[in-house]
């Protein structure tokens, strides 16, 4: 059993007790980017990710687990615009090649809510950049501009929580496996001060806690599920993602 593993802090709580054997297991773990665990994910040179919930529609082969995702009801602080000008005279914006759902959330939300055409570029000047994960974080410590937080900025729109990524796998599952993915999870939210221990060199223990406990969330709920069709339908509606599929699970 291969498990590719998100390497930002967010992600931490939903493996960090499989890692550590907290939660007996035998898998082989494979740490990256959201961008590569998805390839990795397609690829199916690992069986299971926590990916970008965009992810989900690329195969028919994919399944979500039950429980267990990277998710808020308001702000996130990890998934951000850093604005160069107000936010109504930007044109160019640049993306951040890390995560599908992060670029598909901000054409989701200049089509929807800005009612704004923009242009897109990975590369070069722009009048604002998205900037998440880890980068987010640290460059918040230092930014004194303009920031847009795309989940706020959601919730406002819809009213909704947002789910940024969940466990996808790509073959079907036994119970037992997936008992051990959720236990983990229920596990990593009663460890978030070792966690913050171990990361405290990114932005600090306190802030690391706050961070763990007051932005991101990792249950997946009925209402969260219901965020993500909504989100999935807007954003293949503006032609963010190019394939919509129903909700299936393993």
């Amino acid at each position: 059993m291969k498990v590719a593993l998100v390497e930002f802090l967010n992600a931490v709580p939903l493996y960090y007790a499989l890692k550590k054997k907290i939660v007996d297991n035998d898998f082989e773990f494979i740490s990256a980017v959201p961008s590569k665990c998805a390839r990795l994910l397609f690829a199916k040179k690992v069986d299971i990710s926590n990916a970008s919930i965009v992810e989900y529609v690329n195969s028919e082969d994919y399944l979500l687990l039950p429980d267990g995702c990277i998710s808020t009801t308001s702000r996130v602080k990890s998934v951000v615009l850093f604005l160069k000008k107000p936010l109504k005279q930007v044109k160019v914006v640049k993306l951040d090649k890390n995560s599908k759902t992060s670029v598909a959330l901000t054409k989701v939300l200049f089509h929807f809510k800005y009612n704004m055409s923009v242009d897109y570029v990975w590369d070069g000047e722009a009048d604002c950049e998205l900037v998440i994960g880890d980068n987010a974080l640290k460059r918040l410590k230092t930014s004194n501009g303009t920031v847009v937080d795309l989940a706020r900025e959601w919730f406002e729109m819809t009213g909704l929580p947002f789910v940024f990524a969940a466990w996808i796998t790509n073959r079907k599952l036994s119970s037992d496996t997936v008992e051990k993915f959720v236990r983990a999870k229920e596990k990593g939210k009663q460890l978030i001060n070792d966690i913050c221990e171990e990361s405290r060199s990114l932005v600090g223990y306190d802030e690391c806690k706050k961070y763990l406990t007051e932005n991101i969330q990792y249950d997946l709920t009925k209402e969260k599920l219901k965020a993500i069709e909504e989100f999935l339908k807007l954003a293949y509606s503006c032609k963010a993602i190019s394939n919509i599929r129903p909700l299936l699970f393993s």
